[in-house]
């Protein structure tokens, strides 16, 4: 392969970041349409979002293996394993789905009753996430779709996949939602079925162009060597999807500790959050990207250019998040007026940005590190840096300091702690090049 350079890694990284902010943006304006209907539709709509959000990390956390098998053996030009692969991961998740469906219903109540919302608005979550899990198996078929065709390179399908759901999603949530074109209102319910019925729409178009060789590459029947096939992406996606189970549960230890100052320190972290969404979406496609890159070179038996490629999406996301950190810090005063009027957050959202900034480029190297990691199929490592950053950073750290009353802003710093310890264990972790040793695909799969 030849050596990647920094055009390449942008042509792949760009429609991902769109994808992302597709799926933000979708979420976004459910959002504001509960706002508009009640406090309790918004509380509502965002518990369910927040219980979605956790699953969906889990499963982009799971569908690793998929990015690490499909680009590997897409690197080794043995397109028919790679399709394989791709099929296998559909199936795959599918079965999870329906049985994420199937085990999640009877516990809705208790799970939304964490929240502890008003009884109005805990029964209006209930039914909400009582759609979007009876709906999981369409997105999840959409999320893994994704997956495997962002590992060969083609990032460009994901986002009409991405653009058609989001639109598909709006207007049959709003249709559902309000009654249009002679459907029965369904209230805030229907935004999730619209989703949902959105979701379903986008597999069953894409799913046909790909049967009927449309687009860049076709599926194999997942069959042959499928016990052996299903273990490789088991083996290699269950520590990532651990991982997001372990970092979800810690974030919300934290946030547990940081009710505990008020109202007005619980919601600068939720706006800090919010602020902090866009460059996420941006890391965390770079992070796609530098898996992707890394496989297919591992997979041609380069690994000299897999390093090279790693290292190179890994400068050119820090040098985004520098840009970004710079443009944050110089305009902190102006962005937490424009978000909130409340003086006591504003006075407090104005040195969390300055935080949130700094972080920046840690976050981008423990990202696309990270990224570049599972994409050789070493995923235990960047869970085990999670686990212990997350214990450490998010629970003890802050349990001390709420234990000797220390300042908020105190925790808010502890973000600084927790993503440069991971982004110098990740790191540290692939210039050893470590990850090297058990990259190669199995040589006796079949691929016929």
């Amino acid at each position: 392969m030849n050596p990647v350079s920094t055009f390449a890694i942008w042509r792949l990284t760009w429609p991902t970041i769109l994808s992302n902010m597709a799926f933000m943006l979708t979420g976004l304006i459910f959002l504001k349409i509960a706002g508009g209907m009640g406090l309790d539709e918004a509380a509502a709509v965002t518990t369910g979002q927040r219980l979605f959000f956790i699953l969906f990390a889990v499963m982009m956390g799971l569908s690793s293996g998929t990015t690490a098998l499909v680009g590997r053996y897409w690197g080794a030009e043995n397109k028919i394993m790679a399709g394989r692969i791709a099929a296998l991961s559909v199936l795959v998740f599918l079965v999870d789905g329906l049985l994420l469906s199937w085990v999640s219903i009877p516990f809705l109540d208790p799970l939304v009753g964490i929240f502890n919302l008003t009884p109005a608005a805990h029964e209006m979550a209930v039914d909400f996430v009582f759609y979007t899990v009876l709906y999981a198996p369409p997105m999840l078929i959409v999320l893994i779709f994704s997956m495997a065709f962002r590992a060969t390179g083609d990032s460009t399908t994901p986002l009409w996949a991405a653009l058609m759901g989001a639109v598909l999603g709006v207007y049959l949530g709003m249709a559902y939602t309000y009654g249009w074109h002679g459907l029965k209102a369904a209230g805030l319910s229907g935004l999730a079925i619209g989703n949902g019925v959105g979701s379903i729409i986008t597999v069953i178009i894409f799913i046909a162009l790909w049967l009927l060789g449309m687009l860049s590459f076709k599926p194999v029947n997942p069959i042959p060597d499928f016990v052996r096939n299903g273990r490789d992406l088991v083996k290699i996606g269950t520590p990532a999807a651990f991982e997001q189970i372990f970092f979800q549960g810690g974030l919300l230890v934290f946030l547990v500790f940081l009710a505990s100052y008020g109202n007005a320190a619980f919601a600068t972290y939720g706006i800090g959050l919010s602020i902090l969404g866009l460059m996420i979406v941006i890391a965390f496609s770079f992070s796609i990207s530098s898996a992707t890159l890394v496989s297919q070179y591992l997979g041609a038996g380069d690994h000299q250019g897999a390093y090279n490629a790693g290292w190179r999406t890994m400068r050119t996301c820090v040098y985004i998040m520098i840009l970004g950190g710079i443009l944050m810090s110089s305009f902190a005063e102006e962005i937490a007026r424009f978000m909130i009027s409340d003086p006591e957050v504003v006075a407090l959202l104005i040195p969390f940005t300055y935080i949130i900034s700094c972080s920046l480029p840690l976050m981008g190297i423990e990202f696309s590190m990270a990224g570049a990691l599972r994409g050789a199929g070493d995923t235990r490592y960047p869970m085990v840096v999670t686990v212990i950053s997350i214990a450490l950073n998010r629970i003890l750290i802050p349990f001390i300091l709420v234990k000797i009353g220390a300042d908020v802003i105190w925790l808010y710093a502890t973000s600084l702690l927790d993503f440069g310890l991971k982004s110098g264990l990740n790191m540290r972790r692939f210039r050893n090049k470590t990850w090297l040793k058990d990259h190669q695909p199995n040589s006796q799969h079949s691929s016929k």
